[in-house]
Parts: C-alpha cells; sequence; structure tokens
C-alpha cells in the first residue's frame, strides 16, 4: 500500500510502465527529484526508529558539505516473524543530485556514489526474501533472471553482474537443476576474482561458494576455498568474519572440535575489530555477510560451548554460554542451547547451573521458552534415575517460585520419607498445562493411590500418551503401580478415564520385564479385560465385524480380536481361539509378550 500511504502526505506521485529494466524506474524517479540530496528504499523496506543520526545529518549544513554519497545499514530477514537478521550490509543508497547522475543496469540497479562517502549506523529492515509462499519466490526469480542474464551476456567477467548470478542461480530449480550446473557459476566467479583481486567484488565469490559447498554438504570442499581466501586476502578485510563462521559451520559438521574451535576464536577477534572500528567495511557495500548479527554471535558462542563440552573442557564451555543472551534468542536456536546444557549437566552434574538458566527463562515470561525448559528437565530427570535425588534437591533449594521447582520439592519430601499426598494434590489440582514437564507428579500419585481425574480431564489423547510412555520408560516398577493403581471401578464412569486406564495398563504390559510371573498374568488379564471393556464402550457391536475392524486404529484392531479370542475359549472353540490370538498379534506386533503368554497358558492346558 505504499502509494495508497505517499499520496497521504505528498500529490507528488508518479506512475512508471513497467518495462522490466529496474533502472529505468528509478531514473523516471529520479528526473522527478528536485532536492539537494537524493535517496531511495523500497515497499518492502522499513526505518528503525533509531534514525537520530540520519535526521541530525541532514539537518547541519556544515555536516553536509563533506560528502557527496552515503550508505546505510540494511539487515535482511529470512521470516515474516523473525525478530533477528539473517545478514546485513551497506546499502549505498544516498548520493547528492548533480548533473548525470542516473541508474544503471537492468536488475540489481545502482547509481554512481562518488567521494567522500558517509556511512549511517542507521539501519532499515528488510523482509523481501521472507517469502510467504513458494510461488512467490518463484515469480521474482522469473522477474530477475532475464535482465540479469541479458546483462551477464553483455560482459561475462563482471564480478558484480557474476556475484548476483550465483545468487539466482542457487534457488533457480528450472535454468540450473543440478549442483554441477549451479557450481559451474560459482566456480567461473571465482576465477575471474582469482585474476580481478583489487576489484570492489573481489571477495564475494569466495564467500559464496563456502555457502554453497556447505548447503550442499561438501564441508572439506568450502574449508578449501576458506583457506585459499585466508591466504590471499588483506587481514583487515571485514570478509573476514563471514570466513571464519563458515569455517565454523565446515569443521562442526566433521566434528572436526579442535580446528572449529581454532575458527571460533578467530571469529571472535575478528568481531571485536569490528566492534572497535578496525576493520574495513566498504566491503559491506558491495556483499552481503554472514556472522554479523547477534543471532550469528550467539550461534558462535554455542558452537564454542559445543566444541569445548566434546573436547571435555566443561569449565569453558560453560563460561561461553554464560555469555549468550536468551531474552532475544529465537526459539530454534534455544533448543540447540538448552540440548548443549543438557549434555553438560549430565556429565558435570552441575545442577546448580541449570536451575540458574531456568531462573533466566521463567523471568521472561514466555510460554514457549517455559515449555522448552521444562521438557528438558523432565527428560533429564525421567532418564537419570541415579541422579534423581540430587537433581530433586537442587532444584528444590533454589529460589526460584515456578510449578516445576514446587513439584521437585514434593520429590525430595518423597526422598526424605514424608507424607507428600495433600502437599501432591494441591500441585495435581493446580496444574493448567500438562504437556508441561510435570509427568513425574502423576506417577508419585499413582504410587501413592491418589484421584488424578482433575489431571485426566485437562489431558489431550496426545498428553495423556506422552506422559504415561515417559514415565512406563523413567520407572523400572512402572507395571507393579499400573497394576495396583488401575483398578476398572475407579475408572469406569467416562470414557476419557477409561482411555487413561487403557493406556497405562498398556504401557505396564510393554514395560512388564520386572514383573513375578503371577503379577504378570494379572496384568495381561486386567488389560484385556479393560481394554475390550473400552472397544464395547466406544464402537456399536452390531457394526464391528472382521472386514471394518481394519480401518481402527491398531490397539484397537488388537482388542477386538482378543475379545473374539476370549468369547471363543468360552465356548470350547479351540481353533477359533488360536486364530483370534494369531490375528491379534498380526495387528500389534507390540504385544507379542502378551500373546505368547496366553498360547502357552493354552498349550499348557492340553498337556494337562
Amino acid at each position: 500500500k505504499t502509494k495508497e500511504i505517499a499520496l497521504k502526505y505528498t500529490d507528488k506521485v508518479y506512475d512508471f510502465e513497467w518495462i522490466n529494466d529496474f533502472s529505468a524506474a528509478r531514473n523516471y524517479g529520479l528526473e522527478k527529484a528536485v532536492g539537494e540530496w537524493f535517496m531511495f528504499i523500497d515497499a518492502d523496506e522499513y526505518l528503525d526508529e533509531n534514525c537520530e543520526e540520519m535526521i541530525k545529518f541532514f539537518n547541519m549544513p556544515e555536516v553536509r558539505a563533506k560528502y557527496n554519497s552515503a550508505s546505510f545499514y540494511i539487515r535482511n530477514y529470512g521470516s515474516l516473524d523473525s525478530k533477528r537478521a539473517v545478514n546485513e550490509f551497506l546499502a549505498p543508497r544516498i548520493v547528492r543530485l548533480v548533473d548525470g547522475v542516473k541508474f544503471h543496469d537492468a536488475i540489481h540497479e545502482w547509481i554512481p556514489q562518488p567521494n567522500p562517502h558517509g556511512f549511517f549506523s542507521t539501519v532499515f529492515h528488510h523482509y523481501g526474501y521472507a517469502y510467504v509462499s513458494k510461488k512467490e519466490k518463484k515469480k521474482k526469480i522469473e522477474r530477475n533472471y532475464k535482465p540479469l542474464m541479458e546483462e551477464y551476456k553483455k560482459n561475462p567477467t563482471d564480478l558484480r553482474t557474476l556475484a548476483h548470478l550465483c545468487d539466482a542461480v542457487a534457488i533457480d530449480g528450472e535454468n540450473y537443476k543440478t549442483f554441477e550446473d549451479i557450481e559451474k557459476v560459482y566456480l567461473e566467479a571465482l576465477e575471474v576474482a582469482r585474476k580481478k583481486p583489487n576489484e570492489p567484488y573481489a571477495n564475494s565469490p569466495y564467500v559464496k561458494a563456502m555457502v554453497l559447498y556447505i548447503i550442499n554438504d561438501k564441508f572439506g570442499k568450502a574449508i578449501e576455498i576458506g583457506k585459499e581466501f585466508l591466504e590471499k586476502h588483506d587481514e583487515i578485510s571485514i570478509a573476514n568474519i563471514a570466513v571464519y563462521f563458515l569455517l565454523t559451520k565446515a569443521y562442526m559438521n566433521l566434528e572436526d572440535y579442535e580446528n572449529a574451535l581454532e575458527s571460533i576464536k578467530k571469529y571472535f577477534e575478528y568481531m571485536q575489530k569490528y566492534r572497535n572500528n578496525e576493520l574495513t567495511i566498504v566491503e559491506l557495500r558491495f556483499m552481503t555477510l554472514s556472522g554479523l548479527t547477534d543471532s550469528d554471535y550467539d550461534e558462535q558462542l554455542m558452537n564454542a560451548a559445543r566444541c569445548e563440552n566434546n573436547l571435555e573442557h566443561y569449565d569453558e564451555s560453560l563460561n561461553y554460554l554464560e555469555q549468550i543472551d536468551l531474552e532475544d534468542m529465537a526459539y530454534s536456536q534455544l533448543k540447540v542451547y538448552l540440548n548443549i546444557v543438557r549434555d553438560l549437566i549430565r556429565k558435570t552434574e552441575n545442577y546448580d547451573k541449570l536451575t540458574e538458566i531456568y531462573q533466566k527463562i521463567i523471568s521472561m515470561n514466555d510460554k514457549d521458552k517455559d515449555s522448552m525448559i521444562l521438557y528438558l528437565m523432565e527428560q533429564y530427570y525421567m532418564e537419570h534415575p541415579y541422579e534423581r535425588e540430587n537433581f530433586a534437591k537442587a532444584l528444590s533449594s533454589s529460589k526460584i517460585n515456578a510449578p516445576y521447582t514446587e513439584l521437585m520439592k514434593i520429590v525430595k519430601q518423597e526422598n526424605d520419607g514424608k507424607d507428600i499426598s495433600d502437599r501432591l494434590m494441591k500441585f495435581i489440582d493446580s496444574v493448567d498445562r500438562w504437556d508441561d514437564g510435570y509427568s513425574e507428579a502423576i506417577y508419585l500419585a499413582m504410587k501413592h493411590d491418589l484421584d488424578i481425574t482433575s489431571a485426566i480431564n485437562k489431558m489431550s489423547n496426545k498428553v495423556l500418551n506422552e506422559t504415561l510412555q515417559m514415565i512406563s520408560q523413567a520407572h523400572l516398577e512402572f507395571a507393579e503401580v499400573a497394576l495396583k493403581y488401575c483398578q476398572p471401578e475407579k475408572f469406569s464412569d467416562s470414557i476419557r478415564k477409561m482411555l487413561w486406564m487403557v493406556t497405562a495398563l498398556e504401557n505396564a504390559v510393554k514395560n512388564a520385564q520386572e514383573l513375578l510371573s503371577d503379577d504378570k498374568s494379572e496384568l495381561y488379564d486386567r488389560f484385556v479385560a479393560v481394554l475390550s471393556d473400552y472397544i464395547l464402550n466406544i464402537y456399536n457391536p452390531d457394526l464391528l465385524n472382521p472386514e471394518d475392524v481394519e480401518v481402527l486404529p491398531e490397539l484397537h484392531r488388537f482388542g477386538y480380536y482378543m475379545n473374539l479370542a476370549q468369547a471363543s475359549l468360552y465356548c470350547g472353540n479351540d481353533i477359533s481361539y488360536i486364530r483370534c490370538l494369531k490375528e491379534a498379534l498380526r495387528l500389534c506386533e507390540p504385544m507379542k509378550d502378551l500373546v505368547s503368554h496366553y498360547l502357552t497358558e493354552f498349550e499348557n492346558s492340553l498337556k494337562n
């Protein structure tokens, strides 16, 4: 709606008939300009709120007089929802209006930037590459491809055109279908860059080639190109940041942690120089560079932590993690961060550090991030039975006022042999979301024979299954607890509660290795009876038949045939009994031990 918005402020809005030539369109606008300075932006860019520097420049004639052109930063985003930039570059978009100033090239148009040239730290945000659909992306590729190829044919050794052509072919699935087709263009650009090392765009093909090889899993080739660049190029070039950033990616993928760590340290060294204005930034006018954003810096800190962790330097790893700002971290990056934390905690048993991180995250009041760390802590607690006591002790002794901390306090009381019933029931009744990492509360309630109806009523089928599966795999005695707890008379007054009981017994059957023979037999009988009852309650018996039962979920098919088997046994039809048992097994492989149990029982009865 750029045009409509502009019309609210001025009547000087002009239409131009598109002729597939960006320079022609820009020059038409340039002809209408009457000021001393000309500045241009696109409809998919917007100015950052902090633009004081630019305002001062245009309000101070004595400053303006020193310059003839200027650049400002453009941050590119890969998603409409993202607040973190993918990369950034200096856009030469401001020029003093003098005779002869005009745009050149039909695509990726440019305007001469006479010296002295100034640099603004002012930022424009660009979402032009945050495509909402593949159709939109394809449309943009098709729009750019023809004029770009025309420029290439005019001057096939122009590094600026070759750099843009590399970008185009990398996403063009029609004209460049294979990796070899795409690589050929990149190698052509590299060869020209080697012959013209002093041209403004000479470093761009190196960085672009490294990216191409990394995304195509050719990490050795990326390292080879990176090393060549470092041997040949200026140490004060800002492109070094991108090269070390990409070398890190290549080494990390090869699990070469020593070389990765060396690249990371060099990256930090150059980033410090960049922040101290010790690097030449003029190259940012000619290329976008990875590695310059806050998100990239955090990624390198996490890579450093991973390297130190894998090299068994745990204190150094934690030191890197402590430097990361979690506040604006993207969800995907937080997931990586927490996995590193989890691995470190496993190796060091430093639960105090975990409580610090937990405190940081819950203080952000971000439900998604809360859920992620709760899931991580629950998973860790469940997977490390011999560490649970110390884990609970560390969390419960912290000053964090949060539900998971309360649960760990209950666990500690249980470990200390104290009565937890009242406190546990209050906790269960207070929980709104059972997908947030509170499975241990359900297990403790089962163990102490407490009513968990309020919890069951808040669980979706997915959460119910995940909760019981996690508990059953984490506690060797789950089958014994489930057998005692799952009494049909307590769970038969609603379908939801019946489903919960069926699922609990199903998981108990799958994890019944520790049960004594008689208890196992009782568990199997209980499960089959409860499952059969559940099937009869949710399906119309008159509509169920062997032809239609194939469309039912796996466990329901199993229950149907187990019900038929029990009916056949009751009627004395031994052949039908065996046939139904085998059909039940065919339909539900996880129940192999249960079916084998009934087959063995039947064989023994025949012998007797």
